[in-house]
């Protein structure tokens, strides 16, 4: 009977170890499981985020390419390479209308995109470019730092859009082939090519000018051939793209600047981290001002080339006269919207 009892004695004890080792392992099984789930969820946050950017500009060397890369090294070095930007440029994915509407509908991320092609959707960007409201580059660096300027950008937002920066590619210059613009009279009858958009319109109208819409690829032979007498573009244009040799006079006017918007869709951009949409504005705003303070150089280096070939250049002293002249277009646009006519209050301030 008491070895009995010692047998069961041992098979308990036995059991007990058993039961002991195997709750150990479960343990450390979970232990193991719950250390993979947080590995896991580490590996899912750092996964890499591969954007498409494109705009419709060629040239390496123009401001929209330099700003669009200066924006793609600085997400990656914010990002520590989480976060990156594949940049198409020249207009491999489709004309700037084409790719304002891809980001839109989500089949392209983002795209840098001149203010005038936002007209047809909303006015807003037309505050960007009304002529003559700007007077130098420093003006428009602090203008971007307003409220009024993000409010313009947030505004993108019932267009599905998420506004990232605002760039500039250069104020615009006349080039013409009749005479030197001097005063607003000169405009008078002048058959100049603007973009297609109905701001340039309203505004060589009111400066008594024939305004043409042509597309940019036409540009060059219908100076050369006489097709049209004048055309407003940036100073890089007239040196890198050769228009000087179709453009008797420059007159540097700066009527307006050279905007384009750095744009996101709205829904791949809101379904990212708080860190990564951090990274994307900040990025989006540095680059803003970088291009800004680029230009000034890339605008005395046109210059300088230009007055080598002894072209014939002209500046303004008093540019009141043209100012008063398109008073019209400021009390037009400005009721278009209250953002435009807060804008150009905040740029007089600016100003004065």
């Amino acid at each position: 009977m008491k070895k009995s009892v010692a047998v069961l004695f041992m098979i308990f004890v036995l059991l007990l170890i058993l039961i002991s080792a195997c709750a150990g392992k479960n343990s450390s099984t979970d232990s193991t499981s719950s250390s993979g789930t947080d590995d896991t969820s580490n590996t899912k946050s750092n996964e890499i985020v591969e954007l498409r950017l494109g705009h419709a500009v060629q040239g390496e060397n123009h401001p929209y390419h330099m700003a669009a890369r200066h924006y793609v090294e600085l997400v990656e070095e914010k990002s520590d390479g989480e976060i990156r930007i594949e940049v198409f440029p020249g207009g491999q994915l489709g004309e700037e209308l084409d790719m304002l509407e891809m980001v839109q509908n989500g089949t392209l991320d983002g795209a840098l995109i001149s203010a005038s092609i936002f007209s047809g959707s909303t006015p807003v960007m037309d505050g960007l470019t009304i002529p003559f409201l700007f007077d130098n580059y420093s003006t428009f660096n602090e203008a971007l730092k307003t409220d009024v300027a993000q409010e313009m950008l947030n505004s993108l937002e019932d267009l599905q859009l998420r506004g990232l920066g605002i760039n500039n590619a250069g104020m615009r210059h006349v080039g013409s082939n009749v005479a030197p613009v001097e005063n607003p009279e000169d405009f008078t009858d002048l058959k100049i090519r603007v973009m297609e958009s109905p701001l340039m319109l309203d505004i060589f109208d009111t400066l008594g000018a024939n305004p043409t819409p042509m597309a940019y690829g036409e540009l060059y032979s219908a100076l050369q051939t006489g097709v049209i007498d004048a055309h407003e573009t940036n100073l890089i244009t007239f040196t890198d793209e050769n228009f000087h040799e179709v453009t008797e006079y420059i007159s540097l006017l700066s009527i307006y600047p050279t905007p384009n918007i750095n744009i996101m869709n709205l829904s791949t951009y809101n379904e990212l981290s708080d860190e990564q949409k951090q990274i994307l504005t900040e990025a989006g705003h540095e680059t803003s001002t970088w291009i800004v303070e680029q230009m000034e150089e890339i605008d005395k280096k046109a210059l300088k080339e230009l007055n080598e070939l002894d072209k014939n250049i002209n500046e303004i002293e008093d540019m009141q006269p043209f100012i008063d002249k398109v008073q019209p277009v400021y009390e037009e646009y400005g009721n278009k919207h209250p953002l435009i006519k807060e804008f150009i209050t905040e740029v007089e301030n600016i100003k004065n």
